[in-house]
């Protein structure tokens, strides 16, 4: 058996390789374990899946777990938005999310993801004793200390109707509803499939919402991933230029990341929809309280927030370390580089929440995606960030981590150093406001590295003179 390695957020494997129902079954009374030694409660379970190929029969196997040993759980009845459960748990009171999921990983990949009552991803130290238990302790050992006459109770729930319920008693759904903007939805056959034409499209309104990659395949055809980046979304932004919409949205496989697309077809960046989402609690609802970003996310924010004299708090990469944050009231925006955003309103990260900022930005300035994004760009200026992701054999990474720890950031960029950090891989901040960062990811054989300046020229060089010394 593989070990099972619990990442930035959860574990993830290859289908049939290691994401196996053996595998599966040995994390999921892991997992019933923990909750019954570390969780005194015992306010029960929800247990969601996505679109991919087994992910409902995974999350039956694990739901039978969980009943087998006392616990109760419910179990929802169609592919489900990571964000959703999140909200379920925290509606209900319950102990845990459980979502099977591999969020923005191609066709090949299965995974798990863990929310707890807070609706927060679990701390490192409770997914290493998940981890450890799934690595050590046997099936049986734990069907012998927890299994008795006594059988958790099941509940099948469908958690559609009360998420878009809360949205409509939080954001202005019934304003933006009269406005008569065009949208375009791409969906990457995932869990969304649905979710803003039942907040938007109704016979009363007169916004429009359309879609592509409407339906359930999990083999994502035509995009090499359902992640809501410039390479998987040529289809939607052809759309876009040729029949005149004026926002594209589009959705990871399980809904907490969000991708736009602007009236012209460009896909933007995700440092500049962040930066539209500060504009937003800046500009059109007042706020000034602090904001958080991951320390890979582009310094452009901290400039657009110090003109409103707001401070900016850097993470590790990793959304539970913003949702905490935001959970404790400490800030009332938060983001990272990958597309995941969240507010004080909505904790953990959320896509089709994060469309709703947008759509009422756009409603209330009744300015164009482009047209709001030139006026944020006299505030901050220009940029250039670029991020290279390369691949590495397994057996090159006690290597590849060793260069990069020996980075000499003189080497790189003789300008002057302003601050490093080793908080998460290697970040060096140069006097000019140039960065680079390098870290290998948490969840895939993947160096990536992150790189910004006020020049394009300069932001090659300082990528290349660390792809050199690190491969």
């Amino acid at each position: 058996m593989k070990k099972i390695t619990f990442g930035t957020d959860g574990w993830r494997g290859l289908i049939a390789d290691d994401f196996t129902y053996q595998n599966v079954g040995i994390c999921g009374w892991s997992i019933a374990s923990y909750i019954k030694e570390s969780l005194i409660n015992e306010r029960g379970v929800i247990v969601g899946y996505d679109t991919r190929f087994g992910s409902k029969e995974f999350a039956i196997q694990i739901s039978n777990i969980f009943l087998s040993v006392g616990i109760d759980t419910y179990l929802v009845t169609e592919p489900t938005p990571t964000p959703v459960i999140t909200s379920e748990v925290i509606s209900r009171g319950c102990d845990m999310g459980i979502i099977i999921t591999a969020s923005h990983n191609d066709w090949k990949w299965n995974g798990i993801k863990l929310r707890n009552s807070e609706g927060l991803s679990l701390d490192k130290e409770e997914l290493n004793l998940i981890e450890k238990k799934s690595n050590a302790r046997s099936k049986d050992e734990i069907i012998k200390l927890y299994s008795g006459k006594l059988k958790g109770l099941l509940t099948e729930i469908s958690p559609k109707d009360g998420y878009l319920e809360l949205i409509r008693s939080k954001l202005p759904i019934s304003e933006i509803r009269k406005s008569d903007i065009r949208i375009l939805n791409d969906n990457m056959y995932g869990t969304t499939l649905g979710y803003l034409e039942s907040l938007l499209d109704d016979s009363n309104s007169s916004i429009i919402v359309d879609s592509i990659n409407n339906y359930i395949n999990p083999n994502f055809p035509d995009i090499i991933r359902p992640e809501p980046i410039k390479i998987n979304l040529k289809k939607i932004s052809e759309k876009m230029k040729k029949e005149k919409y004026e926002v594209g949205f589009a959705f990871d496989a399980d809904g907490d990341r969000l991708g736009i697309i602007d009236e012209n077809g460009k896909v933007l960046e995700t440092y500049e929809i962040f930066l539209l989402l500060l504009y937003y609690m800046f500009e059109i609802n007042g706020k000034r309280d602090a904001v958080a970003r991951s320390l890979s996310v582009s310094h452009t924010i901290d400039t657009l927030s110090a003109n409103y004299n707001v401070p900016v708090l850097e993470t590790p990469i990793g959304f539970k370390y913003l949702s905490k944050f935001l959970n404790q009231k400490k800030v009332m925006f938060a983001g990272e580089e990958s597309g995941g955003f969240g507010s004080d309103q909505f904790p953990d990260r959320d896509g089709i929440i994060n469309s709703i900022y947008i759509l009422d930005l756009i409603r209330q300035t009744g300015l164009s995606i482009s047209k709001i994004l030139d006026e944020i760009k006299t505030l901050v200026g220009d940029r250039c960030f670029v991020r290279k992701d390369i691949d590495f054999d397994i057996n090159r990474r006690k290597e590849i981590n060793n260069n990069i720890m020996n980075i000499k950031p003189k080497e790189i960029y003789n300008f002057g150093l302003s601050y490093s950090t080793d908080i998460d891989g290697i970040k060096h901040v140069y006097n000019d406001g140039s960065w680079f960062l390098v870290r290998i990811s948490g969840t895939e054989n993947v160096v990536r590295i992150y790189c910004e300046s006020k020049q394009e020229e300069i932001t090659e060089l300082i990528l290349n003179k660390v792809i050199k010394l690190i491969t």
